[in-house]
């Protein structure tokens, strides 16, 4: 592939919550070593953990900057999707990225998130955090109000093109602290990977299902209901046609 492939992280707190000494280095499990067998040049931007989209998106710029001067292809994760498109509309990136491929971004928000900061705030946990060193616009950016709001102000622009994989694994074969989470989406918003519904993650010009939940989708806990390399080698052959 001639063009760099640019991976974008999701909020990696989240992950740690289900994979025990999870290295920010080891998001995409596998994936990056496979894809440079395959040929691709993987940038691998390391922005903040649990941070804010405009703050995430200010480091992504300066780092994909920084390894390369030419174009970029992005493949993003979760959040990551909307701190990419934060870059591309608000950060004068539109001509440096060629296309954005967003994997169970919560663009129209979770309701989890929703969720979770009405009952850390009724019982008080959330003040707690304000109080601390800890982002908390990280999280509300999340809230279904707010990406209503996110979306009105960020507009794609034409000349990056789109794509968006959404996850729709089995219940029963989903990593198990996923499936209490499935459910609450399910009940607000239907068929989801156990985080964000196939109604938020639906993004741009092409949208594909995979038979993953959230982690699976980068690797993690897949044997035997999901293989990654299928779905990535799909993505990748996409890009490389645009390449050609």
């Amino acid at each position: 592939m001639k063009t760099p492939v640019v991976l974008a992280h999701g909020m990696l707190g989240l992950a740690q919550a289900f994979i025990q000494g999870l290295k920010l280095a080891d998001y995409f499990k596998g994936i990056p070593e496979w894809m440079r067998e395959n040929g691709c040049e993987v940038i691998i931007p390391q922005v903040e953990g649990i941070g804010a989209n405009e703050t995430r998106a200010e480091n992504l710029k300066n780092q994909i900057n920084e390894a390369t001067n030419g174009p970029v292809h992005i493949i993003a994760h979760s959040q990551g999707g909307l701190d990419s498109r934060h870059m591309i509309t608000h950060l004068d990136m539109a001509e440096k990225v060629r296309t954005l491929t967003t994997i169970a971004t919560p663009h129209r928000g979770s309701p989890i998130a929703d969720w979770a900061i009405s009952k850390t705030q009724q019982v008080g946990v959330f003040k707690i955090l304000e109080w601390s060193t800890m982002d908390t616009q990280a999280f509300k950016d999340l809230r279904t109000t707010e990406c209503a709001e996110f979306n009105k102000k960020t507009p794609d622009l034409d000349s990056v093109k789109y794509f968006s994989v959404v996850g729709e694994p089995k219940r029963e074969e989903m990593l198990t602290p996923l499936r209490t989470f499935h459910d609450i989406v399910l009940e607000h918003e239907g068929p989801n990977d156990g985080l964000v519904s196939s109604q938020s993650a639906s993004w741009g010009e092409d949208i594909t299902t995979w038979q993953a939940d959230h982690a699976q989708q980068i690797g993690w806990f897949n044997e035997p209901s999901f293989d990654w390399r299928d779905g990535w080698g799909k993505i990748l052959n996409q890009l490389k046609e645009m390449d050609s």
